[in-house]
């Protein structure tokens, strides 16, 4: 079997490779084992317009400067995946309020401060994560390049949606929490108000000779009572301002979520007009088919014809008769 070698060939390529990579003034990594390999520098790692530039050994000034950048995607991809970050951590935090709201709304023996105290702070985050995603919502819709802007508003436009039914979801939740506090607050004034009553009866029969009035247990209960509708009233309050926060991030998410309506229904309103324009399309060919069929054509056909007919008849008549 022949062969060739391609070892002196692989040599030549690999210090001419060598050459091109190696600095200018530096020794060659191929000479003694003291000269050390060709060091490889990036020019500039991550530029102003965030774009890369490729490996280089020369100096970085002047490899900078002829250097072909490599583009990264648009600033605002970076926005919409921080947004989409926000709202699945929004999500996160839903889930865990849900939960808290059960468990604030359980009959315990404590105060359940702490309770209150989690539901304050998850509420807290919820609220800030839909603004700040609300922000840089409003932060994408600013970033204006003709070269990506259908994209870009159909991102935005869907991200607005997701934000919003989030924030729906979201009030729905803490409107719900609210009725519930309401309604347990309502509960505990009667059951205190007949506490009272029936205390107060049992006081009179015990002693009718003595003052009707609140005996030390009962004021206790007044107390204990007074004490946690203020607090039910707080959390109350706090909800309620919750709610008008989301309703104003609604409020601004609505613009987008309109446009993205008025879009729908303008491809609706197209489509439509589309289907009334085919249909009285085929309507004019049908027309245009019988007005052929009853055109000078056939009728020129046909007198034609008969006069063929009587050529012949008077083709025969004329060798019959001469």
């Amino acid at each position: 079997m022949a062969t060739r070698n391609r070892t002196p060939l692989y040599r030549k390529y690999r210090d001419a490779l060598r050459h091109v990579r190696s600095p200018a003034g530096a020794p060659s990594s191929s000479g003694g084992g003291g000269g050390g390999g060709p060091v490889i520098e990036m020019a500039s790692l991550l530029r102003s317009d965030r774009t890369y530039a490729p490996l280089s050994t020369d100096d970085p000034s002047a490899s900078s400067r002829g250097a072909v950048t490599v583009g990264l995607p648009p600033a605002w991809v970076d926005v919409s995946e921080e947004i989409s970050a926000n709202m699945q951590r929004a999500k996160m935090k839903m889930g865990e309020l849900a939960k808290a709201h059960a468990k604030a709304l359980m009959p315990s023996f404590g105060d359940g401060r702490d309770d209150q105290r989690a539901i304050e702070v998850l509420t807290h985050e919820i609220t800030d994560l839909l603004k700040r995603s609300e922000k840089r919502l409003q932060k994408l819709s600013m970033k204006d390049s003709s070269e990506d802007s259908n994209v870009r508003k159909n991102v935005q436009r869907s991200l607005a949606t997701d934000l919003q039914n989030l924030s729906m979801e979201f009030r729905k939740k803490q409107s719900t929490y609210l009725k519930q506090l309401r309604q347990q607050k309502e509960g505990q004034d009667g059951v205190d108000l007949e506490m009272n009553i029936n205390g107060t009866k049992s006081t009179f029969e015990d002693d009718e000779f003595e003052d009707v009035g609140f005996t030390e247990v009962q004021m206790s209960k007044l107390k204990k009572s007074e004490a946690f509708t203020r607090e039910r009233e707080r959390e109350i309050e706090q909800v309620v301002e919750s709610v008008n926060e989301l309703a104003q991030i609604m409020k601004d998410l609505s613009v987008l979520v309109i446009d993205q309506g008025t879009i729908v229904d303008r491809i609706d309103y197209n489509i439509q007009n589309v289907a009334a324009s085919v249909e009285e399309g085929y309507k004019q060919l049908q027309k245009a088919e019988r007005t052929q069929k009853k055109g000078g054509m056939v009728m020129c056909a046909t007198v034609l014809v008969i006069l063929i007919f009587i050529m012949i008849v008077l083709l025969i008549l004329k060798k019959i008769i001469f």
